[in-house]
């Protein structure tokens, strides 16, 4: 009988020592999944304020689309045939050169309408817009013709006629001294090649170096600053200033092909504009 109840007792505690294992390894299994699903808790809760975040900006994008359709809804309504017969910007033009406060070369220099806005998206306001159609337009003389209409000319003549503007400006010294360069100019083919390139270089020095030893008496004379403007003088921009920025002028158009038709707009303008007839030893304006 004692030996039965030893035995009895062995068996409870070897069974009892199994159990034992048993119920650690479950709990040691238990451990290692409860850890294993706080790190996937970790990782979708940082994967949630990703997502959160993607929303917010991609709503912050969609307020920011909507804001640009709206400021360059001008874009969306107006096609690239703006030029054509459109008063509206030659308006702009003629306002952003504001020749009431600054003497010719001064307002092109200053002017936002030629600054070179090169991609669609530097877009803010409709003169961006104008001034990369400008900068973007074919200016071979076929097209040029296509967009200086009749009415399109007239739109331009318009704002100069009925005032002063043209000769107290200096528009008119600056285009008579355009026209007698271009004279000058005329059949220098390598000349006008030299001034070009030196331009594209941004050789400005030696620009200036090769146009005023270029430039005539005459030319100088017309652009010195009590023959050119009625305006006060400002700032500090020279004759030769004036004489590289028509020099090179020419050279861009003679780049371009297009300099003999736009010698014709200029005497065509003038002749529209000019309150005195003005005759030249070389050109009849």
């Amino acid at each position: 009988m004692t030996k039965k109840l030893i035995v009895c007792l062995l068996l409870l505690v070897i069974v009892s020592c199994n159990k034992d294992t048993i119920t650690s390894d479950k709990i040691t299994e238990l451990e290692n999944q409860i850890k294993h699903q706080k790190i996937i808790n970790t990782s979708l809760e940082e994967y949630n304020e990703q997502l959160k975040k993607s929303k917010e900006n991609l709503e912050n994008k969609k307020s920011e689309s909507l804001e640009m359709k709206k400021t360059m809804s001008f874009i969306i309504a107006e096609s690239l045939d703006i030029l054509s017969d459109k008063k509206e910007m030659i308006q702009y033009v003629f306002d952003d050169f504001d020749l009431k406060s600054y003497d010719a070369y001064r307002a092109i220099i200053s002017s936002r309408a030629f600054y070179p806005y090169g991609r669609v998206v530097d877009f803010e306001t409709k003169e961006m817009y104008y001034s990369f159609i400008i900068l973007k337009v074919d200016r071979s003389p076929e097209n040029l013709r296509k967009i200086l209409t009749p009415q399109v000319k007239d739109n331009i003549y318009s704002l100069f006629k009925n005032n002063n503007i043209y000769k107290e400006s200096g528009s008119e010294a600056m285009l008579k001294a355009s026209l007698l360069i271009y004279e000058d100019l005329r059949g220098q083919e390598d000349l006008m090649a030299q001034i070009y390139t030196l331009g594209v270089a941004q050789n400005r020095t030696k620009t200036l170096e090769l146009v005023s030893e270029n430039a005539s008496e005459k030319v100088q004379s017309i652009l010195k600053y009590e023959n050119y403007t009625s305006y006060d003088r400002q700032g500090f921009l020279e004759l030769e200033d004036r004489i590289w920025y028509l020099y090179t002028f020419w050279a861009r158009r003679h780049h371009e092909g297009n300099a003999d038709y736009v010698f014709e707009l200029l005497k065509e303008f003038h002749t529209n504009v000019a309150t005195e007839e003005l005759v030249t030893d070389d050109i009849e304006l």
